[in-house]
């Protein structure tokens, strides 16, 4: 690990730009003892304890980042879903490109295909709800009659 060669790397003679400096006269080289201190068991369990430490607090940092763009998506998804519903489509449009930034969900592609049925693109709106309904074909159809009238005659759904 970084931790314990950092620790263990001491040397008696330094480099400067102008040459080797000598250190402190008391200090002897490491000797072949001391050089492997790794079998020391109280050592062994030092280590052991940091790096569990530290994967502890990789994991911790894991599941704060993971929350935060989960946190992110619903927020931005129940933003431009209410976006939508109040014909706001280009603003909803927007959120749904930020949320699409964080990750690409078969629920985002839907409302993003609906948002597109919203600004009258045909085109879009069935690019994007096939996309969503390859990557969940029991994804929820949501209960607007024009987005399922258009669903059913592009052939998306029965």
């Amino acid at each position: 690990m970084w931790i314990s060669f950092l620790f263990s790397c001491r040397s008696t003679k330094s480099t400067s730009v102008n040459g080797p400096v000598e250190s402190d006269q008391n200090e002897s080289p490491l000797t072949q003892t001391e050089s492997s201190d790794t079998n020391d068991p109280e050592e062994i369990d030092l280590e052991k304890a940091r790096r569990d430490s530290l994967m502890q607090v990789y994991k911790e940092e894991l599941h704060k980042d993971y929350q935060t763009k989960a946190n992110r998506i619903t927020t931005l998804y129940i933003l431009s879903q209410q976006k939508f519903y109040s014909g706001e489509y280009q603003d909803a449009l927007f959120l749904i490109n930020r949320a699409l930034q964080v990750k690409e969900t078969a629920d985002l592609l839907a409302l993003k295909g609906s948002i597109y049925l919203g600004l009258g693109s045909t085109e879009n709106f069935v690019a994007f709800w096939r996309r969503a309904l390859e990557m969940d074909e029991n994804l929820p159809i949501p209960p607007s009659p024009a987005i399922i009238d258009e669903l059913k005659r592009q052939g998306l759904i029965e």
